[in-house]
C-alpha cells in the first residue's frame, strides 16, 4: 500500500566525499529503524538534494542504488516508495493448515501476548511525536468505523494499530518480525474477527482496550502500556475460546441431526 504522506525533514546534510553512498546509508538506516516504512514515499529529488545538501545527480545515483538493492520502488510520474520488505513467514499452504487447527490459534495468541506487551512497553518509552499522532489518529478512525458499523474498515484499522505500535517500539528486529506475524492475521487468518464481534459487548470492550494501550503509550507509561496490551490479548483469547466452543456445539448438533435424518 503506497502512502504519499512525507515523514517531513528526517535527513541530515552530507559532508562526505562519497556523497551518494552516504545518502544511501542514511536511507537504509531509517528503513532499519522503522522511521521509513513499507509504502512510504520519499521526498522528491529536489527536496532530497536540499535535505542532504548534495546535487540532484547524486540523489539520483543514491536512488538507483537503493532500487537495485530492492529497497525502494521507483514509479514513473509518481515517485520513489519504500518497497515491501517483510516476507511471509509461512507458505499459504501451511497457513491454511494452521488455520484449520485450533491449537495453532492458541499458539499464535500465546506468542502475541508476550510480543504485544513488549512492543507496547518499548513504544511508551520510545514513541516519537509522529508515532503518537498516528496512534491517536487510528483510534479516532476506529471510533468512526465502529459508529458506522463498518466492520471491514474496523478490521483494517485494528491491524494498522498493532502495526503502528510495533513501529513505535523502534526495535529493528521486533518491527520486522511483528510485521511478518501480522501478515498471518490479514484476511481473517487464524480467527474470524467478525464472528468474535458478535459476542455480546465484545466490540465495545476491544475498542476500550485499544484506547487504553494508546493512552498509556502516549502518556509514556511503559508498565501500563505492557499490561494493557497483554490484557487485550488475554481478552481476545477468551473470545476465541468462546467462538471455538460455539463452533464445536454447532458441529455436534449438525452431526446428531444428520444421523436422525
Amino acid at each position: 500500500m503506497r502512502r504519499k504522506n512525507s515523514p517531513g525533514r528526517i535527513f541530515d546534510q552530507i559532508e562526505n566525499e562519497s556523497l551518494s553512498i552516504a545518502a544511501v546509508a542514511q536511507i537504509e538506516d531509517l528503513i532499519l529503524s522503522g522511521v521509513l516504512r513499507e509504502g512510504d514515499m520519499l521526498p522528491g529529488e529536489r527536496e532530497l538534494a536540499e535535505q542532504f545538501g548534495i546535487s540532484r545527480p547524486k540523489v539520483r545515483e543514491a536512488l538507483s542504488q537503493l532500487a537495485e538493492s530492492n529497497l525502494i520502488n521507483i514509479v514513473a510520474n509518481e515517485g520513489a516508495f519504500i518497497a515491501r520488505l517483510g516476507g511471509d513467514i509461512m507458505s499459504p499452504a501451511l497457513v491454511e493448515l494452521f488455520n484449520r487447527n485450533p491449537s495453532a490459534v492458541r499458539d499464535n495468541l500465546e506468542y502475541r501476548r508476550e510480543k504485544e506487551g513488549f512492543a507496547a512497553r518499548l513504544a511508551a518509552e520510545r514513541a516519537t511525536d509522529r508515532d503518537r499522532s498516528e496512534l491517536s489518529g487510528i483510534i479516532e478512525a476506529m471510533e468512526i468505523a465502529d459508529s458506522e458499523q463498518d466492520t471491514t474498515r474496523a478490521a483494517e484499522l485494528d491491524l494498522e494499530l498493532h502495526h503502528t505500535i510495533a513501529f513505535a517500539a523502534h526495535n529493528r528486529i521486533l518491527t520486522h518480525m511483528m510485521t511478518a506475524l501480522y501478515s498471518l492475521n490479514r484476511n481473517s487468518l487464524f480467527y474470524n474477527r467478525a464472528e468474535l464481534l458478535n459476542i455480546d459487548k465484545a466490540g465495545d470492550l476491544l475498542f476500550e482496550q485499544h484506547g487504553n494501550i494508546v493512552n498509556a503509550i502516549c502518556q509514556g507509561k511503559p508498565a501500563r502500556a505492557e499490561k494493557a496490551a497483554q490484557d487485550h490479548v488475554d481478552y481476545a483469547s477468551l473470545l476465541v475460546e468462546t467462538a471455538f466452543a460455539k463452533s464445536s456445539r454447532e458441529a455436534s448438533s449438525r452431526k446428531r441431526y444428520s444421523r436422525r435424518s
